[in-house]
């Protein structure tokens, strides 16, 4: 994979050369602001219960600001800081609770999951065509994630479950591709995709229950994986 991905940079480069594409590419320097929905993949979107590394995410958002300066033709050195946030799917949770402690009639509560961090790294741009040009983006960085509190509650005031909020950071990768079009000289209009890959370590999470007044506490351990995909719209401006 990393040959395929050095050779396609070097034929790219050697092409941009000989057929001179730098003309019209849309400045040496820029800044953009992408959004867009995000959604969680493996441990992160899983909803099984009995899985500790689930992390119930749905569907949410990603906003993110990129800086890019052009070092030659069609290769550039890009900056990316984002913010990613999921709500949670308790559902399966819930019911759960209710199949291990009969006669109850848990409902639950919970705040997001919140993704941060600051990535760098190489892009392509060039032509396709028509006006259009696409661009790719492999970045490398760090993030800081941050686990929703979980409620669980009944009508009984001693009959209840939390999971509490956990922070950690790690190290992330990151691919983009997306089609770009000037709306004028000075701001491009894209779409496109993005992948977010990673994993975080997550130490003594402390779950808390209480069942007609007897209380359990437990800690646990474990490594989750923090990958989502999502679909990019976003506006490009030309700096200079």
């Amino acid at each position: 994979m990393k040959i395929t991905l050095v050779f396609f940079l070097f034929t790219s480069l050697v092409l941009a050369q000989s057929n001179g594409i730098l003309s019209g590419m849309g400045g040496k320097a820029y800044i953009s602001i992408n959004a867009g929905p995000s959604f969680p993949l493996g441990d992160f979107g899983d909803k099984n219960p009995q899985n500790e590394k689930s992390g119930f995410a749905k569907t949410g958002y990603f906003v993110e600001l990129n800086g890019g300066i052009r070092l030659f033709n069609i290769l550039e050195f890009s900056i990316v800081g984002f913010r990613n946030e999921n709500g949670t799917d308790l559902d399966n949770l819930i019911n759960n609770f209710n199949q291990s402690n009969p006669g109850t009639n848990f409902s639950g509560s919970s705040d997001s999951w919140v993704i941060y961090g600051a990535l760098g790294g190489l892009g392509v741009s060039y032509p396709l065509g028509y006006g259009y040009f696409g661009d790719f983006r492999f970045l490398g960085g760090y993030l800081n994630s941050t686990s929703p509190e979980i409620n669980l509650q009944t009508t009984l005031f001693d009959t209840y479950a939390k999971i509490e909020s956990s922070t950690t950071s790690s190290f992330v990768y990151y691919f983009s591709g997306s089609v770009r079009r000037p709306l004028t000289d000075r701001i491009h209009a894209s779409f496109g995709f993005q992948y977010l890959g990673g994993g975080a370590n997550f130490d003594n999470v402390k779950t808390i229950t209480s069942i007609n007044g007897q209380i359990n506490e437990s800690t646990t351990s474990f490594q989750r994986g923090m990958d989502v995909w999502g679909l990019i719209f976003g506006l490009r401006f030309i700096l200079f």
